[in-house]
């Protein structure tokens, strides 16, 4: 049996995050916006505490739907942090309803989530870890866009981390048997972004 070499960093129980989702190309607004909200949740926690999290968060706040956070109120949105099953921050969970807004003045303006975040789309080649830093320049610039556009909580290590989740940047490894494929498939969506 072959086994497939996947980034060092990858330990149980990321496998199946790793090999399915991180860096698989988002460019929807619901699914951008949910990736958004997420990266707060996990800022300052590791990915693990997010993936046990991820399914009450996402199944209590409605996978963070921009329209429906817009309509529910504070303290309704606050009455759901009394559950045990989710990371129980104040402090996000308003950001996220905030944000929710700012996408919707983000939108008013004719400017998307989907337009600012691939705009930083590059070809990457990191042969060990040690390469990929906390944040560079696509960061710093996602991070100034959105703080103008009035999010909060996204600092450059938050939009970086962003920009890799949702596939604009490949931070597998090139050793990785992720790679090619996540290439293959940036690929087509920027042939099809500058064909629209």
């Amino acid at each position: 049996m072959v086994v497939k070499q996947r980034c060092s960093w990858v330990r149980q129980p990321l496998n199946q995050f790793h090999d399915f989702e991180w860096a698989v190309p988002v460019t929807t607004e619901e699914e951008l916006f949910c990736l958004l909200a997420l990266q707060i949740w996990q800022s300052g926690l590791s990915m693990t505490v997010l993936l046990r999290k991820r399914a009450a968060l996402c199944q209590t706040f409605h996978y963070f739907d921009p329209q429906w956070l817009r309509v529910t109120n504070e303290d309704t949105l606050l009455a759901k942090l009394d559950d045990d099953r989710l990371i129980r921050n104040r402090r996000k969970l308003f950001a996220i309803w905030h944000n929710a807004f700012a996408l919707q003045r983000l939108h008013q303006q004719h400017l998307t989530l989907s337009q600012l975040l691939w705009q930083q789309h590059k070809p990457t080649a990191f042969k060990v870890a040690t390469e990929i830093p906390r944040y560079d320049e696509s960061g710093l610039t996602v991070a100034a866009q959105l703080k103008q556009a009035d999010f909060q909580f996204m600092g450059p290590t938050n939009c970086y981390a962003l920009l890799a989740t949702a596939g604009v940047l490949n931070l597998h490894l090139t050793s990785c048997w992720r790679y090619p494929i996540i290439q293959e498939a940036q690929s087509r969506i920027t042939t099809a972004f500058a064909s629209s």
